[in-house]
Order: C-alpha cells, then structure tokens, then sequence
C-alpha cells in the first residue's frame, strides 16, 4: 500500500485559513528590510510567499543602536519612524506588495535579536532577510544576522542571496523549485512545501538525491575484492535512494506539478548538490533545516549549512514546530528592546 503522507500536503488557502479551506502553507510572513541594495529583493520574494499563500505579511525595519541615544528623545524617535515608515511603503509601493502590510519599527537591541523578538511576539511563521553577505568578512555565505536567525528562529526562514538570477528578468528565470531530500521525513516534510509553492509559480519540481561515498576501513592496501564489494555497496545506495524518490513523485499531482528527479554519486554529497543547484538555476531552493543527523542540539544540519553557505537562489530553510532541545529549553528571559508600530 503507498504510503498516504505526501497527499497531506499542504495547500494554498486563497484567504489564508477559511473555515473549510485547506491549512494555508504560512500564515505570517515577516520581511527584515534596511537601506542595503537587498532590501527590495528581500520585499519582493515575501511578497510573493505570502501571496500565494494567503498570509499576512508585515515589513519589519530594525534601526542601528547609537552611541548618542538619539532614538531615547520622544522627538527624534518619532521623526525616525515617520522617516523609515516612508521608506518601507515607497519600497513596497515600487514592487506592488499588498497594500494590507503592516509596518514595524525597533530599535534598542541588536538585530537579530530584534527581528527573533518580534516575529515570535507576532506569530511569524516565516521571517524573510537577505543573507549579509557583506557582513563575512569572506565576502560571501552568511552574515551574522542572518546565520543567528537562521539558527535560532524556530520556524521557517527564506534567505534571499545575490546570485545570477537577480540580474536577470523575471521571464527569463527558470520556473524552477529545487528540493534536497535525503529520505528523512524533515525533508519530506520540505517536499510538501515546495510541492504546495510550485504550482502557484507554474513552476517544475526538481527532487534531487546526492548517495553517500562509501568509505571501506582497512589495513593496508585495497584488495580487488573491496572494490567490488564498494561498488555493490553504492549500486544498492543509488538503487534505494532512487526507488524512494519515484514513489516520492507519483504521489505528486501530475496535473498540476511537472517533475523530475536528479541522482547524484561520485561526488562528496555537499559539494554534488551544490553544484547541481548551481546548475539548474532554480528560482527557489526549499530545504529541510536538518536531515537524517541526529543531534538534536543542532540547530542546522551540515548539509543544510553548506548549501545555505554557498547558495546563489533564495533558500527557503524549512523548519516545522519542534519541541526544543536542551540547548535553548533552559535559556534565562532577554531583556526586551523598545518595539514601535509603524503602521
């Protein structure tokens, strides 16, 4: 008998949770946007996540703590927030974003803690920022805003990297959704994501597999036997890795989804998916923010991290509502930042 699972999944409530309707894939999306040249790309992929979703979106603009205590004057901090106010609705303005979405200002903490405070006192279920490269020192990967809300934000984030597919036009973008899956049931549960955005986006959903080197342990020099005993050992990796992922795909809507499947071997799996995401150009990447590892004080799985690292489309890190672990469970009460509505 199949397994019913995936034909739980998720899809778009045109009105964001009717009664009747089905369970909308976010309900609350919250865009972290500043005066960097990110900040329209960041609005515009929230936009489009909570449009097709039916969700409230809410822009959130997060003003740099200052020596001088300038925003501690009743004054100037209002004169601040009209400023940033304006700036947020002429941004939104220029990309059509919906003309429901909320405004929020805050200062008085530093921003990841801020954008961390205020989606979770909000209800954000997806929180929307740019990946900072310009943060790492490397000049590429994450910034360090963007890596703390990566890591601590309990549920999903979408973060928004300079790439190639920024410079060009919409039209010319691949509609194209990439998925990592690793036969763990969090990637499976990205999967039904990305199979609820995808048809929304008239876009294919590419399912793709990287199989594990396997390593052989040995004294001394390789027999002929251990090579043999290799390549059977990968053939039934692949063989497995493939047989799960068709079953994946029948259980897609082949009405309404175009799919296809990628299998990668020969290659460190990392290094292969991040090649092949490169490859394919996706306008998307849906990915489960931790896969077959166990730790559970792991906030992001390697694999994730890595991919995260070195993306060049916007990655949509999934990550359901999970009892925490003991790493944050304990964690004492932080000192609350000074929070002003903006609309």
């Amino acid at each position: 008998m199949v397994p019913p699972h995936l034909h739980a999944a998720p899809t778009v409530s045109p009105r964001g949770g009717e009664p009747g309707t089905a369970r909308p894939i976010f309900r609350h999306v919250m865009a972290c946007i500043d005066h960097s040249v990110d900040a329209r790309r960041v609005l515009q992929q929230a936009a489009t996540i909570a449009e097709l979703s039916g969700a409230e979106l809410t822009a959130l603009r997060v003003l740099p703590t200052v020596r001088d205590e300038r925003y501690a004057d009743p004054v100037e901090w209002e004169l601040s927030r009209r400023e940033e106010n304006a700036y947020l609705r002429r941004v939104a303005r220029d990309l059509d974003a919906p003309e429901t979405m909320k405004t929020a200002i805050m200062t008085g903490c530093q921003a990841a803690r801020c954008i961390l405070d205020a989606a979770r006192e909000s209800g954000a279920d997806l929180v929307v920022l740019g990946a900072g490269a310009r943060e790492n020192p490397r000049g590429w990967g994450l910034g360090g805003t963007a890596r703390h809300v990566a890591e601590d934000f309990d549920r999903s984030v979408l973060i928004v990297p300079e790439g190639p597919w920024e410079t060009r036009p919409a039209d010319a973008l691949p509609r194209r959704i990439l998925v990592p899956l690793d036969g763990s049931a969090r990637a499976e549960a990205a999967l039904r994501i990305a199979a609820a955005i995808a048809p929304k986006r008239a876009a294919e959903l590419v399912l793709v597999h990287a199989v594990p080197q396997i390593e052989l342990h040995t004294e001394g020099p390789e027999a002929p036997e251990d090579e043999a005993l290799r390549d059977r050992l990968t053939r039934r990796a692949e063989h497995i890795a493939k047989t799960r992922l068709d079953r994946l795909r029948r259980l897609l809507p082949a009405d309404t989804i175009r799919s296809r499947v990628r299998m990668l071997s020969g290659e460190e799996p990392r290094r292969a998916l991040a090649r092949t995401l490169l490859e394919e150009e996706g306008e998307l990447v849906v990915l489960a923010a931790r896969g077959t590892g166990s730790d559970p004080d792991l906030p992001i799985g390697s694999t994730a991290d890595y991919l995260l690292s070195h993306a060049v489309s916007p990655v949509l890190l999934v990550r359901s509502a999970e009892p925490m672990s003991h790493r944050t469970a304990g964690s004492a009460p932080r000192r609350r930042p000074t929070v002003r509505g903006g609309s």
